[in-house]
């Protein structure tokens, strides 16, 4: 699975333009499936994409290659669709993440230096809140909220990962399915988790994490499968 260029995680807002035309055209595409603009099943066809995006086809035949290697698309009677995750592909993905993102909060609460913590801490109103300005919104700052506190943990390889892992995270598609209840109890969670971390309690910190993620795992499967 390639890893995750790591300014277009969807939510850094300080994303680098990339230095090739293949690259960017590679990390539009890239972003507007991970936040579910391009849906599963829809067809990409180049000659659009590359007239979209005001390009030549070669930097968008290019692209399909490595998104093909991401597992984001495939090639379906001699044309490319996005992929469209299983059930049990869903399942693999967020059980991998779970793990990743135990430990990153783990870290968190044992390296984040003062600065770090003061940051993860004014997460705090935006993430226990229960209403949000939109679902696109909400996605970005769910993804720039966990970025955070992983890169607290001192591993950059950490973020790599989860950043790598981030092909069926909190795009608007999911974010649209969860209840007004099922966002209060996410946003306890959130809470929680900011908590741990600033009070450098490492279990806590990892199995509020897992939990987050199980959690979200669980309304996944249920509403979508």
């Amino acid at each position: 699975m390639t890893q995750q260029h790591p300014d277009a995680s969807g939510g850094s807002g300080n994303r680098v333009p990339p230095r090739r035309r293949s690259d960017e055209v590679y990390w539009t595409l890239r972003q507007e499936i991970v936040d579910g603009v391009l849906r599963p099943n829809a067809p990409l066809v180049e000659d659009e994409i590359a007239a979209r995006l005001g390009v030549s086809r070669t930097p968008v035949r290019e692209s399909m290659q490595r998104l093909m290697a991401d597992g984001l698309i495939r090639s379906q009677r001699r044309r490319w669709v996005v992929h469209e995750y299983s059930r049990q592909e869903v399942a693999h993905l967020y059980e991998v993440r779970a793990g990743l993102e135990a430990q990153a909060a783990r870290l968190a609460a044992l390296r984040a230096g003062p600065e770090e913590r003061e940051s993860i801490a004014g997460w705090r109103d935006r993430m226990t809140s229960p209403t949000v300005d939109s679902l696109c919104d909400r996605a970005s700052s769910n993804d720039a909220f966990h970025d955070a506190i992983t890169a607290a943990s001192g591993n950059p390889l950490l973020l790599e990962m989860i950043h790598a892992n981030r092909l069926f995270h909190f795009n608007r598609r999911i974010a649209a399915l969860y209840s007004a209840e099922e966002i209060a109890v996410s946003s306890r969670q959130h809470g929680d988790l900011i908590t741990a971390v600033c009070e450098g309690d490492a279990h806590r910190a990892g199995d509020t994490a897992r939990e987050h993620t199980e959690y979200s795992l669980g309304i996944i499967l249920q509403k979508l499968f």
